[in-house]
C-alpha cells in the first residue's frame, strides 16, 4: 500500500507544478498537507500504485529502470529502496524541472534527460511507459531498440491507429511473456477505449 509520505510527496509536487512554484519558493519540509476533509489522495491512484508498482515489484527490485515519458515523476517515491537506478526521460523541459525536484526529496539514484522518446539510447533492465505509448510514432518498431528484461505499460486499447493487441503481439514475438494485465478505470477515455496496466517479462538466454 502506498505510504502516507508518498501521498504527501505526490500532493507537494503537483502543488508546485500547478502553481509554477519551485522548491525554492516552498521547500518540502514547509509544505503543509491539505486537510483530509478538503483533499484526499485519490482512491483511483491507490489502485494505480498497486497495479503498477506492487504487481511490478519483481521487475523493479534491484533493477535499472528507464521511464519513458516520466512527466514530473510523481510516483518516484514508490521506487525508493527498491530500484537500483532510475532514468527518466521527457521531451517537456518543465516536466523534467519538477521531476528533479521530486528526486531531491526521495532516496533514489536518479538521472533525468530532456529529449524525445525516439532519441533514447539508454539501456535498462526494465522499461516503464506509463500513459505514453499512444504518443510515440511507430510504437511497434520502437521496441526494437531495447534489449530489456521487463516492460511495464499503462496503455489504452486504441493508440492513434495502433491497437494494444498489436503492441502485445509485437512484444510476444520478441520473446516477452504477458503475465499481468489489469483494466484500470481511473483514467479511462472513450477516445482510446479501455485502459490497461500490463507487465511483460523476457527470459534472456
Amino acid at each position: 500500500m502506498i505510504s502516507d509520505i508518498d501521498k504527501q510527496r505526490f500532493e507537494y509536487i503537483w502543488h508546485l507544478y500547478k502553481t509554477n512554484k519551485t522548491d525554492k519558493d516552498l521547500p518540502f519540509e514547509q509544505h503543509v498537507p491539505c486537510d483530509p476533509h478538503v483533499w484526499q489522495f485519490p482512491e483511483s491512484l491507490v489502485e494505480y500504485h498497486n497495479l503498477v508498482f506492487e504487481k511490478g515489484y519483481t521487475a523493479l527490485a534491484g533493477k535499472t529502470v528507464l521511464d519513458i515519458g516520466c512527466g514530473n515523476a510523481w510516483y518516484l517515491g514508490c521506487l525508493e529502496n527498491i530500484v537500483k537506478k532510475y532514468t527518466g526521460i521527457d521531451h517537456v523541459a518543465k516536466n523534467i524541472t519538477y521531476a528533479r525536484i521530486m528526486a531531491s526529496i526521495v532516496d533514489v539514484d536518479s538521472t533525468f534527460i530532456i529529449d524525445k522518446a525516439q532519441n533514447v539510447k539508454t539501456m535498462a533492465d526494465t522499461i516503464m511507459m506509463l500513459s505514453v505509448t499512444h504518443h510515440i510514432p511507430d510504437v511497434i518498431n520502437f521496441f526494437d531498440k531495447f534489449d530489456c528484461e521487463n516492460v511495464i505499460l499503462d496503455s489504452w486499447e486504441k493508440l492513434q491507429g495502433v491497437d494494444l493487441l498489436s503492441v502485445i503481439n509485437c512484444l510476444e514475438s520478441k520473446g516477452f511473456d504477458l503475465y499481468e494485465k489489469h483494466e484500470w478505470y481511473g483514467g479511462s477515455t472513450k477516445e482510446f477505449g479501455k485502459r490497461f496496466i500490463l507487465h511483460l517479462h523476457r527470459q534472456h538466454k
